[in-house]
């Protein structure tokens, strides 16, 4: 590319409307889940309100996405932790008996690659990271897959995971 050349424009990303305006209206911080369609096809996403903002200088250095299962041999949730370098670390629990959240799931494991939004209210705007899922990103995912699929996780079994979980000060930095 020459000096003074224009970046080549990226593909436009489309979401339901809807969705995200209910997930603008959730107390921060959240997360959720979702489909998005790019170039004619749909792929799986994990937007983040972490409720504070991240300077671009951050955002601009990436993240680390980090995954397990969470919980004992009846009742499980799925783990994410979204590492921002130099940062902060955010942890998330879905429920993986949520059908939104296993379809979205099979998604990114179907298509090969998803995409984290960082949003930020302050600010007014959107960090979008497109990720490519290469063989080991989502690896316990893909080794898990079948106990997800089989869950039968109910939503007093997820509440309780949820206390548990930010009550483990080793798990939550």
């Amino acid at each position: 590319m020459s000096m003074g050349a224009t970046p080549p424009a990226l593909p436009p990303l489309t979401v339901n409307r809807l969705f995200m305006q209910a997930l603008l209206k959730a107390d921060a911080p959240c997360c959720a889940l979702g489909l998005v369609e790019v170039d004619s096809r749909q792929c799986g996403f994990l937007a983040l309100r972490p409720g504070e903002h991240i300077p671009a200088e951050i955002t601009d250095g990436g993240f680390n996405l980090g995954h397990s299962l969470y919980g004992g041999s009846s009742y499980e949730a799925i783990h994410f932790a979204f590492e921002f370098y130099n940062f902060q670390r955010y942890h998330v629990l879905v429920n993986p008996n949520n059908p939104v959240a296993k379809t979205v799931l099979q998604t990114m494991l179907d298509g090969g690659d998803y995409f984290f939004f960082a949003i930020d209210e302050r600010f007014g705007s959107v960090t979008a990271f497109r990720a490519d899922l290469g063989y080991d990103v989502l690896l316990n995912l893909k080794t898990n897959w079948d106990l997800i699929q089989q869950s039968t996780t109910t939503d007093p079994q997820y509440d309780l995971l949820l206390k548990r979980f930010a009550d483990d000060s080793t798990l939550t930095d």
